[in-house]
């Protein structure tokens, strides 16, 4: 395969320089005029900038220009209040340029559905779009999703904690299915692209996590974003579209010579939001210190305050592009090369990334165009952090407060007798692992390698009518190995000698379309546009897991040495989907504007016929061009929309599944303790949508507000039978989940000179979640089987994602909490303590520029939802938090009340409480450690200067930039209970963090600390 590949980009990378011309520099003046469009009259004072240098000039008093520009360069010229303009030089001398105004019309294209061209005047659906240096400023995990937090209204984007190569979660318009997928649909240059995210967390027990698909995509390839938020938006994307989509389009080439740009960064993240450790009492109990104990409840010792902080690693990344593009009026062509370095902060996390990309375009032929695109991407993730329950992370937290950076480096000893590491411990724990030990005796490696080809070609049959063909194959194989020493406990199972495993997986989809599109007058008011198309996709996908638990030669890490070799997790599936879909624009002296969509697919995972059928229908009216406005208004737009869309399920759910386990003999072969579903209906979501986008001051002020409520209903969901049934449970299409929010956008620019600009942006986003029903006596659904700290489940009349557990009794007549004869806590089960999901969502954008400088920042806020840390659980039983510090000697009188109503008069410690409420760290009850999710910070930052450069410099044009990303909180939500004499207490962790990116969200446990990113940019034009 990977000669297959290498041949590709040469014969690619042959093309495109074939495709791009030479220029001469030829330096000459060039001069014109510019005028406005609509009413013929100069204009003065619009800025002429030759594309991707700092040199320009604006218009005189009679629009009049002149500027030093070469043959192969480009002009741009802006002016506030009208769009923009970008020509090709060449060998002209005069230009006469014409600036349409904003007011005349918003003529903002954005690419919706199927890569199909929209102007934005006409949606009658919420869309929203980000360009510029999309990743410029880049987190730890590496992933494109993440960049996305606080900019767009209505997305909640949750990044695991597993460092880089992370997966990233971004609901949009929140959480519709209950046991399928909630994240948006990324689709690149009009094809899906597969997002799936592996070995996510579905509790708390000990995870490595997985990357998706997104964290494979190139920034820096990137030309633009626009995120279609509800389902009205991405109704002919089909199933996969449930929830949305984030369109990318990638850079391609243009006309004009070679240029060639090189784009170069490095960023260092250290740990920012550290726990707040007690530095006074080291290994012991009840005041008393003890050597071979692991909590610290002794007495007053010496402490090593940075001993946590010092086992987290400066984290170094570096990024470096090379980008060639260039091309003839026939044939553009775009190459770029990119290596990714991320290190993590727990040692030996490491993530190497080369990404390889070949565009070209051509037009041989008037009426023909073509687009082909390869894109090969090899990662490897090394050394992935174990999170969760016996956790690296929570190894390192729990280290007694006296231990010194020597003693826990001291990790292991050499057996004499075979020269192998034995493990070393400073207690007799057979549940935790010195967490150097984890870090450099066990390892989870994963390597990727995944190419992405795309052609298409596009024939103009008549003026009015063409026809596109477009292929598209993406493959990744994947390959996760996993190394685990004689003697290591923290995992639970392995046996002696060691264990090794190897999973190899293999993922494919073929997609093709045929989209007839057209575009007609019936009379000179009545416009027609249309698109009617077919589409077949065929998945693929493979693993198993080789196991080798149980080494003959100690630590020989390979399939060979297994003294009983096994399979697991075999398994994989083929599956269909083949569509049908059209739509129909109706427009009305260009200000009205109906809108009506169909889509039919058959899925090979639904019973016989397989089809299922969704509508949509549009509305959007421009009020400004109907109506006389006032003369302060520029633009004015209504719009409602209603949409279904369909969702099929997994596959292999229609007929009852066995399992077959290797044994004496042959093996045996078992039935699946859930049973099938013959009857199954396809998920479906009816959404509605109404909103308004309008433009004030020339365009230097504008809002988009949007209303919306969607229904899911048919979800696939668990239903617990009787034993005698022969199955534990099976599957039912039953429910209702409603979303139902508000989204508001706000853009203005306030400021506007020849010198300085000041661009800012507002978006802010409610969603209410309800559950309507679920199913005849099924009340409450949980999201996992996990019930620790907290349970994640969807109740009828509820909100999807509350957290139920052990909450602090109160006592009915007086409100107070109630204790016990001992002055402890009284608990009961099954009592709400929160949700995960924000109350409401908000993001502050904002751009400077001063002549040559830039600044850019974010801030943006989580406001609401609730999370358990089991993190917190743990330095509470363990006795390291600080807030653990207050009452050693006694002398806590809990503000409560004892079962009869009388007060609450006895003393107890510190380690008491901590110790009961905590339940030894590993069975919490939930309402101690639940905190307020809410945070407002410094997201992002970045100053730039683009330099002045001579004409006849080699470098055309540079910029350099300083960025940082999680600088500061103004604000971070503390926990929910208030307990008399110590307080609310900080969270521990990152409130955006997550154990993984699936549905299992808000019980975190093991989390490492966020990192804050300082970087450095470069950026080189020739």
């Amino acid at each position: 395969m990977e000669r297959i590949i290498r041949k590709l980009f040469l014969i690619s990378t042959c093309l495109l320089l074939l495709s791009i011309p030479v220029y001469s520099q030829n330096t000459s003046v060039r001069q014109g005029i510019v005028i406005d469009k609509v009413t013929k009259e100069t204009l003065p004072g619009v800025q002429v900038i030759v594309k991707g240098t700092s040199r320009g000039g604006v218009t005189d008093v009679d629009g009049v220009f002149e500027i030093e520009a070469n043959n192969d360069d480009y002009l741009v010229f802006s002016m506030l209040g009208y769009e923009p303009e970008e020509i090709f030089i060449g060998n002209e001398t005069s230009f006469n340029i014409e600036l349409a105004p904003t007011t005349y019309d918003l003529g903002e294209v954005v690419i919706t559905a199927l890569g199909i061209e929209r102007k934005t005047r006409t949606l009658s659906y919420s869309t929203q779009q980000i360009e510029g240096s999309i990743g410029e400023i880049k987190d730890n995990s590496s992933n494109i999703l993440s960049s996305l937090s606080g900019k767009i209204s209505g997305a909640v984007v949750s990044t695991a904690a597993t460092g880089p190569g992370a997966a990233a979660r971004v609901v949009l318009r929140g959480n519709r299915s209950i046991s399928g997928n909630n994240t948006a649909l990324i689709v690149i240059d009009g094809v899906p692209y597969d997002n799936t995210s592996y070995e996510q967390a579905t509790g708390t027990t000990y995870n490595y996590g997985g990357s998706d698909g997104a964290v494979n995509i190139n920034p820096d390839d990137v030309a633009s974003i626009n995120v279609l938020k509800g389902p009205s938006a991405a109704a002919l994307y089909g199933s996969r579209a449930a929830n949305g989509a984030i369109i990318i389009t990638t850079k391609q080439g243009k006309e004009g010579r070679l240029k060639i740009d090189f784009n170069s960064g490095v960023s260092v993240d250290k740990p920012h939001l550290l726990i707040n450790f007690q530095d006074t009492y080291g290994r012991g109990n009840g005041g008393v210190a003890a050597e071979g104990v692991g909590e610290s409840w002794g007495a007053a010792a010496q402490t090593y305050p940075t001993n946590v902080k010092n086992f987290f690693e400066t984290a170094y990344s570096f990024n470096n592009t090379v980008s060639l593009y260039g091309g003839t009026d026939m044939m553009q062509g775009f190459a770029s090369y990119t290596n990714n370095s991320v290190e993590g902060m727990i040692p030996g996390n490491k993530l190497e990334r080369n990404t390889m990309n070949v565009r070209i375009n051509t037009q041989f032929h008037s009426k023909l165009t073509t687009d082909a695109k390869i894109t090969y991407v090899n990662q490897k993730v090394k050394n992935r952090p174990r999170l969760g329950d016996a956790g690296t992370p929570i190894e390192a937290y729990i280290m007694p407060r006296d231990m010194s950076e020597e003693e826990l480096k001291d990790y292991e000893t050499i057996n004499p007798n075979n020269g192998q590491p034995v493990r070393k411990y400073w207690t007799t724990s057979s549940i935790y692992d010195n967490p150097y030990w984890s870090t450099n005796r066990t390892s989870v490696n994963e390597e990727r390698n995944r190419v992405t080809l795309l052609g298409s070609a596009k024939y103009q049959l008549l003026d009015w009518l063409s026809i596109m063909g477009r292929v598209s194959y993406d493959r990744y194989d994947d390959k996760i190995d996993g190394s685990f020493y004689d003697g290591t406990v923290s995992l639970g199972d392995v046996k002696t000698g060691g264990k090794y495993y190897e999973t190899n997986s293999q993922y494919w989809e073929r997609n093709f379309d045929l989209l007839l599109s057209g575009e007609n007058f019936i009379t000179e008011n009545i416009s027609l546009t249309y698109n009617l198309g077919t589409s077949f996709l065929k998945r693929n996908y493979a693993t198993v897991t080789n196991m080798a638990n149980g080494l003959s030669i100690p630590n020989k890490f390979s399939l060979t040495a297994a003294t009983t070799p096994a399979f697991d997790n075999v398994g994989g599936y083929t599956r269909a989907l083949n569509s049908v879909y059209g739509n129909l624009q109706v427009g009305f002296k260009s200000y009205l504007f109906v809108d009506v969509t169909g889509r039919n697919d058959w899925s090979s995972t639904l019973p016989p016929p397989h089809s299922y059928f969704y509508p949509s229908v549009g509305l959007s009216a421009i009020l400004s061009d109907m109506i006389d406005m006032p003369s302060w208004v520029s633009f004015g737009k209504i719009r409602a929309s209603y949409t279904q869309v369909g969702n099929d399920p997994d596959p292999y759910l229609l007929k009852q599944r066995f399992l077959f386990a290797l044994g004496a003999g042959q093996g045996f072969i078992s039935r699946n303790q859930t049973k099938s579903i013959q009857d199954l209906k396809p998920e479906k979501t009816k959404s509605y949508e109404v909103g308004l986008d309008w433009r004030f001051l020339n365009g230097r002020l504008g809002l988009d507000a949007t209303l919306y409520k969607s229904n899911t209903i048919n979800q696939l969901l668990y239903v617990g039978l009787p034993m005698a049934s022969g199955f534990n449970r099976r599957y039912i299409n039953a429910g209702n989940i409603e979303n139902k929010g508000l989204e508001i956008q706000l853009n203005a620019t306030p400021i506007e000179t020849k010198d300085f600009s000041w661009n800012t942006g507002v978006n802010f986003s409610r969603n209410i979640n309800k559950v309507i029903e679920l199913a005849p006596n099924t009340t409450q659904v949980n999201i996992t089987d996990n019930t620790k700290y907290a349970t994640v489940i969807v109740r009828e009349g509820s909100s999807y994602g509350d957290l139920y557990g052990w909450a602090w009794k109160k006592d009915d007549a007086t409100g107070k909490y109630v204790v016990d004869d001992r002055g402890l806590p009284v608990v009961e089960s099954n009592q709400k303590l929160g949700n995960f999901n924000p109350d409401a969502m908000l993001g502050w954008s904002n751009r400077l520029g001063y002549k040559n400088f830039k600044v850019s920042f974010l801030i943006d806020a989580r406001i609401g939802g609730e999370m358990v840390s089991g993190t917190d659980a743990y330095l509470a039983a363990y006795g390291v938090a600080g807030y653990t510090e207050k009452f050693r000697d006694g002398g806590l009188v809990l503000d409560a009340v004892r079962a009869d109503g009388s007060a609450n008069t006895t003393a107890i410690t510190s380690q008491q409480l901590w110790t009961t409420v905590s339940q030894n760290g590993r069975d919490a009850w939930g309402d101690f450690f639940a905190y307020d999710m809410t945070n407002v910070r410094l997201r992002e930052l970045s100053i730039g200067y683009d330099f002045k450069l001579k004409e006849t410099a080699i470098v055309e044009s540079a910029s350099f930039s300083i960025t940082g990303r999680n600088l500061l909180f103004f604000y971070r939500g503390k926990s929910i209970m208030n307990v008399n004499g110590i307080g609310k207490r900080d969270n521990p962790t990152d409130p955006d963090a997550s154990l993984g990116a699936g549905n299992y969200q808000g019980v975190e446990l093991g989390l490492p600390p966020l990192s804050r990113s300082i970087g450095f940019n470069l950026m080189l034009t020739f």
